[in-house]
């Protein structure tokens, strides 16, 4: 349906841009760039890209506002969806909001005709500097010896600025990563601290960060591969370009397009080591044969940070931490029950993680919420507590896939 779709899109925006809600320019955004092969809309597309400007620093998943449920009330066709994106744009976007004036039909045919300006013109220095952003990354949950390499990473970042201060040559820093660990482990969130890391070291000059997967590199058709791969990386720059699950990426036949897209990013690792720093994930052994399959990626990818299974008790702690952003308290017995799944579960196959212990989250909300409504009738106090009785897991679950509720991706 693409009034999910779209919704999907404007969500995976707000989090590229690390902006800490999803609002309607995310939506225009989403319509103006699944709808971009319609001539009225074509021209449209920088426009509504530059909407999206500034980048923000949220590392959370983004909250959508109710004034996207709105506008996407509104939108059923594509035609609903191109009305939609010419009324924003024509409308001034955001800036009206902030009590900007709308510009003129003028203007804003004048402005759609314009070429997108490059990364670099566009992204905001960060505001921030390298101890704040450690001192955020020293907050996330566990992960002591992802915490260590990082630190270890920006060091020489922070000694070579020195040296050159001193007229010394540099040691050139492996900007470039390889995150290796099971699913659920904290590398999306890292990847993004590590791109503002970046920029408030000095690394690269701004901190823009991409996520993508095989869908958004490779394309059907000879030729295109290396056009898809080249337009994210120059979306990225000056930025971190974060691959997840980038093994898929390897080969598997002789007429898949994968190699084409490595190749090119090989190319780009090169030629935009200034501004640009990819870090790939995934499993250790699949990645350690992606990375082996490319003498060019084997020659870049020099620092491999392995993210461990969180432990039960690390587990706990996120669960807490997702029951308080929810505003949602814990009765006497909940941490312990908590604790105790945690403890039968950790370690099977497929082990979702952090993943596991959201699941377990919206499923004891579901069954607080059940709760509230058994009588026909709910109190507020009926849905802001879970109670022990609310904590319960089936093993046979594991093989669903998530169950989600509605409190967003990790």
């Amino acid at each position: 349906m693409l009034r999910n779709l779209l919704r999907d899109a404007a969500l995976a925006a707000a989090k590229s841009y690390q902006h800490a809600a999803v609002e309607p320019r995310h939506v225009i955004f989403a319509a103006a760039r699944h709808l971009r092969t319609r001539p009225e809309v074509e021209a449209l597309l920088p426009q509504a890209r530059n909407v999206l400007e500034p980048r923000g620093s949220a590392v959370e998943v983004p909250k959508v506002t109710q004034e996207v449920d709105e506008l996407l009330a509104t939108i059923s066709t594509e035609q609903d969806a191109i009305a939609a994106v010419v009324k924003f744009l024509a409308s001034g976007g955001p800036s009206t909001a902030r009590g900007e004036p709308a510009p003129g039909p003028e203007a804003t045919a004048e402005h759609a005709a314009q070429p997108a300006p490059a990364a670099d013109q566009s992204v905001r220095q960060p505001a921030e500097s390298t101890a704040q952003v450690l001192a955020e990354f020293d907050k996330l949950i566990g992960l002591a010896s992802v915490k260590r390499q990082i630190a270890s990473v920006i060091a020489v970042v922070q000694a070579n600025q020195e040296r050159t201060k001193a007229g010394l040559a540099q040691v050139t820093p492996g900007l470039h990563l390889v995150f290796t660990g099971p699913p659920g482990t904290g590398k999306t969130t890292v990847a993004r601290l590590v791109a503002r890391l970046y920029a408030a070291a000095g690394a690269l000059p701004g901190a823009n960060f991409t996520e993508a997967g095989r869908a958004d590199l490779v394309a059907g058709y000879v030729g295109q591969t290396a056009i898809k791969t080249a337009e994210i990386i120059a979306r990225t720059r000056p930025g971190v370009l974060f691959i997840d699950e980038a093994y898929s990426l390897a080969p598997t036949h002789g007429s898949d397009f994968g190699a084409e897209a490595i190749a090119t990013l090989v190319k780009a690792m090169e030629d935009h080591r200034a501004e640009l720093a990819v870090i790939a994930a995934g499993y250790g052994e699949e990645m350690a044969a992606f990375v082996g399959s490319n003498p060019g990626l084997k020659s870049r990818f020099k620092t491999y940070i392995d993210f461990p299974d969180y432990t039960p008790q690390e587990l706990t702690l996120i669960f807490e931490s997702f029951a308080k952003l929810a505003s949602i308290s814990l009765a006497d017995g909940v941490v312990a029950a908590v604790e105790a799944i945690f403890r039968r579960e950790v370690g099977k196959r497929d082990f979702g993680n952090a993943r596991f212990a959201r699941s377990l989250f919206e499923h004891a909300y579901a069954r607080m919420a059940a709760r509230a409504v058994a009588d026909g009738s709910i109190a507020i106090e009926e849905v802001t507590t879970i109670t022990a009785a609310d904590i319960e897991w089936e093993d046979s679950t594991l093989d669903r896939g998530d169950r989600r509720i509605g409190f967003g991706d990790s």
